[in-house]
C-alpha cells in the first residue's frame, strides 16, 4: 500500500522509536558477548530481514546463512594455515594465501544454495566475522591467542547481534501490517 506522506511519518516516527530501543538494549548486549559491542550487525541484519522476504521462516534461513558464512571464515582462516598455502609470499601487495582458501572455500558456499542456503546472508554473515575477529574486546577476552575459544566468543557475539536484528525486522513488520490494516478500514 502506498502511504502519504503523513502516513509515512508514522512508520518513520515507529521505526526510529525502534532503533531508539536497539540502541538503549545494546546497553547489556555485550555483558553476553564478551564485551563485543558490535550493535552494528543488529542493525545490518535487520535490513537482511527485509531482503529476505519478511517472513519469519525467511528470518530463520537468514540467520543459518550469518552461521554459515561464519563456518566459511573459519575454513578460510584455517586453511590459510595448511601446509602447501602457507607461506605463499605476497606478490606486489597481493595475499596469495588467502585468495587460494577464498577461492576454494567459496565453492562449496555458493552450492550450498542447493540446500536453500541464503548465499547473500552467507557473505554478509562471513564479512562481520572477519571485522569481529579483529575487535578489541575479543583480543582482551582471549588474550593467549587461543584461536578456537576466538572463533566460538566471535560466533556467538555475532549470532547473538544477528537474532536481535532479526528480531527487530520481524517486529517491524508486524506492527506496520497491523497499522497499514488499520488505514484500510
Amino acid at each position: 500500500m502506498a502511504l502519504s506522506h503523513k502516513q509515512l511519518f508514522v512508520v518513520s516516527c515507529g521505526l526510529a522509536l525502534q532503533a531508539a530501543i536497539l540502541v538503549l538494549i545494546n546497553g547489556f548486549v555485550p555483558k553476553l558477548t564478551h564485551g563485543m559491542d558490535m550493535m552494528w550487525i543488529a542493525f545490518q541484519a535487520w535490513a537482511v530481514y527485509f531482503v529476505a522476504g519478511c517472513t519469519p521462516m525467511n528470518g530463520l534461513k537468514a540467520w543459518i546463512g550469518y552461521l554459515t558464512g561464519i563456518i566459511a571464515s573459519i575454513a578460510i582462516i584455517e586453511l590459510m594455515g595448511a601446509p602447501g598455502i602457507k607461506g605463499i609470499p605476497f606478490v606486489a601487495g597481493m595475499n596469495f594465501t588467502m585468495a587460494i582458501a577464498v577461492f576454494i572455500v567459496v565453492i562449496p558456499a555458493i552450492m550450498s544454495e542447493n540446500f536453500k542456503n541464503m548465499v547473500p546472508a552467507l557473505f554478509i554473515g562471513s564479512g562481520a566475522f572477519f571485522a569481529s575477529m579483529g575487535h578489541a574486546a575479543l583480543t582482551a577476552a582471549v588474550p593467549g591467542g587461543d584461536m578456537t575459544t576466538k572463533f566460538l566468543y566471535a560466533t556467538q557475539a555475532e549470532l547473538i547481534y544477528c537474532a536481535l536484528g532479526l528480531s527487530f525486522g520481524y517486529i517491524t513488520v508486524f506492527w506496520r501490517g497491523k497499522y497499514e490494516a488499520s488505514l484500510a478500514k
